[in-house]
C-alpha cells in the first residue's frame, strides 16, 4: 500500500510538472547576420518593403499556392501582409510593420493564428561597414511553453531560416544593378538621396557663403536652393495633373528615354540653361535650414501619393515634351533628378577660389 502510495505522489508530481510547463513561457531571441556588398541606404530601402520579403525569406517560398492580401502602404508603419495556406507548415497569419527608424531599423510583429497561435516580435537593422558594404542583422524575439522548449531547439531552427533567408537577400542584391529599377522603392529612395545630398552640401554654411556669387551672371547658393523649390513645386504640380488624366497603356512604346538615361541627361551640367523668368529667384532665404524645411514639406504631398501609387498606371500615364515622350514615373523621377543636377552647381560654387572660406 504504501508503495502504491508514493507511485500516486510521484505521478502526481509529475503531472504538476508537466501542467507547469505548459503554462510557463520561456523567452527566447535568435539573431543572425550578413555583409552584403551594397550601400547601406540601398540595402534598407529595399528591406523597407515587406512585399520584397516574398523574394527572399524562406517562409515566404515554402507554398506557391499560399493566399495573400495586404492592407495600408509599403513601407509605412501600419502596413500589414496578411497570408494564407492549407500547409500547416505555414499555416495564417500576418505581419505588420509597427515601426520605422529610417535608414536604420525595422521592427515587426509576426501574429500565427494556425496551427497555433503566438505573437513573435521580429527586426532587421543595417549597419554601414563602408560605403559600398551593409551588415544586416534579422532577429526574432518570442516566447513558448517551456515544454515545448525542451523539444525544440529555436536557436537552430529559426536561425536557420533566418541565415537562409539573409543569403538569399545578399544573392538578389548583390545581382541588382545599381541603376534606377524602375520600383516605387528606387523613386522614394531617389528623393530620400537627393534631400539629403542637398542636406550635406550646405550643411554648416553662413550667410556670406550662402550669398556667395562667383560672378554677377551667376547664382549663389540661396538663389540655387530657392530655384530647386520654386521649380520642384511647379514639377510635382504638373507631375500630379498628368496623372489626373486618362491613361494610355497602348502608347507605352513610344517613351523611348529609360530612366536611367533620364537621370544622366537632367544631371549632366556640361550644357547649362538659363531658367524661365517664372522659375528664377527672387531672394527669398538666407538660411539654408529654412531652405530645407520648404523643401521637405513641398515633397511631403507627392511622397505620399509615390508609395500609394500604382507602378503601371504611372506607366501608363504619357506626357508630351518638346525633348521627346516621358511617363508618369519619368515625370516625378525628373523632379528629383532636377534637384540632383543643381546640387551639382552648388558643389561648384562651393569649389570656386573665391567663396569665402577657400
Amino acid at each position: 500500500m504504501k508503495i502504491l502510495k508514493r507511485v500516486l505522489v510521484v505521478l502526481a508530481v509529475i503531472a504538476l510538472v508537466l501542467v507547469a510547463a505548459l503554462l510557463i513561457k520561456k523567452d527566447y531571441a535568435v539573431e543572425r547576420e550578413i555583409t552584403i556588398n551594397k550601400p547601406k541606404s540601398e540595402v534598407f530601402r529595399y528591406i523597407k518593403y515587406l512585399k520584397n520579403q516574398d523574394n527572399y525569406s524562406k517562409w515566404s517560398m515554402m507554398d506557391p499556392d499560399m493566399k495573400r492580401s495586404y492592407r495600408g502602404t509599403d513601407g509605412e508603419v501600419g502596413f500589414v501582409s496578411r497570408w494564407e495556406s492549407a500547409s500547416d507548415s505555414v499555416g495564417v497569419g500576418e505581419q505588420e510593420i509597427l515601426k520605422i527608424t529610417e535608414g536604420e531599423r525595422l521592427d515587426f510583429e509576426l501574429r500565427f493564428e494556425k496551427p497555433f497561435e503566438a505573437k513573435e516580435q521580429v527586426y532587421m537593422t543595417v549597419t554601414a561597414v563602408n560605403d559600398n558594404q551593409t551588415k544586416v542583422v534579422w532577429g526574432f524575439k518570442g516566447q513558448m511553453n517551456y515544454l515545448m522548449c525542451l523539444f525544440m531547439d529555436m536557436e537552430k531552427i529559426i536561425g536557420s531560416d533566418l541565415q537562409t533567408g539573409l543569403e538569399r537577400l545578399k544573392q538578389v542584391l548583390e545581382s541588382r544593378s545599381s541603376a534606377p529599377d524602375g520600383s516605387l522603392a528606387f523613386l522614394e529612395y531617389y528623393y530620400s538621396r537627393t534631400g539629403s545630398d542637398l542636406k550635406n552640401a550646405i550643411a554648416g554654411l553662413s550667410e556670406e557663403q550662402l550669398s556667395f556669387k562667383p560672378s554677377a551672371d551667376k547664382w549663389s547658393i540661396a538663389q540655387c536652393l530657392e530655384h530647386i523649390i520654386v521649380t520642384e513645386k511647379v514639377l510635382l504640380d504638373m507631375s500630379m495633373k498628368e496623372m489626373e488624366k486618362p491613361a494610355q497603356p497602348e502608347r507605352r512604346s513610344e517613351v523611348k528615354t529609360s530612366d536611367a538615361d533620364l537621370i544622366k541627361m537632367i544631371t549632366d551640367r556640361t550644357e547649362k540653361h538659363q531658367a524661365p523668368k517664372e522659375l528664377q529667384p527672387a531672394g527669398t532665404y538666407t538660411s539654408g535650414e529654412m531652405a530645407l524645411a520648404d523643401l521637405n514639406a513641398g515633397r511631403q504631398a507627392a511622397l505620399r501619393y509615390i508609395r500609394s501609387a500604382d507602378p503601371e498606371n504611372l506607366r501608363n500615364h504619357i506626357s508630351e515634351y518638346p525633348t521627346g515622350k516621358a511617363d508618369g514615373y519619368q515625370n516625378f523621377l525628373f523632379v528629383a533628378a532636377h534637384t540632383a543636377r543643381h546640387i551639382q552647381q552648388i558643389e561648384e560654387i562651393k569649389s570656386d577660389p573665391g567663396f569665402p572660406g577657400n
